[in-house]
């Protein structure tokens, strides 16, 4: 990519905009930039692919991705709901020979979904 020529990935009315400007040499502003190609070394077009998968996922779903470490924290609060949750149902089911694994799989997956979304 040029070296006046920048980039911004944002998330307006559910999509994803690629933005590109240049910087005014007078001034410092930023104005819109005709674009009709660009050059990506591999490490910036793997961060390109990475901040157009998140800006995606927050315009689809309204909600931006969390990190490793927020991540982590949420899993570990969830489980420790999930896990009680869970040994109950299974041995509650575990008295009814009649339950199937089909059946089990369903109320386990319906408990962990409620907890989760």
């Amino acid at each position: 990519m040029n070296e006046n020529i920048q980039m911004q990935i944002v998330a307006r009315d559910k999509k994803v905009v690629l933005l590109f400007s240049r910087n005014a040499s007078d001034t410092g502003e930023l104005l819109p930039a005709q674009v009709d190609h660009m050059d990506l070394d591999p490490e910036t077009a793997l961060v390109a692919a990475q901040v157009l998968t998140e800006i995606a996922y927050e315009a689809d779903g309204g909600i931006k991705p969390v990190g490793p470490a927020l991540k982590a924290t949420l899993v570990e609060k969830h489980r420790s709901v999930l896990i009680p949750r869970i040994a109950t149902v299974m041995n509650s089911l575990r008295t009814k020979r009649t339950v199937t694994n089909q059946q089990l799989a369903v109320q386990l997956m319906d408990i962990m979904c409620a907890e989760v979304f």
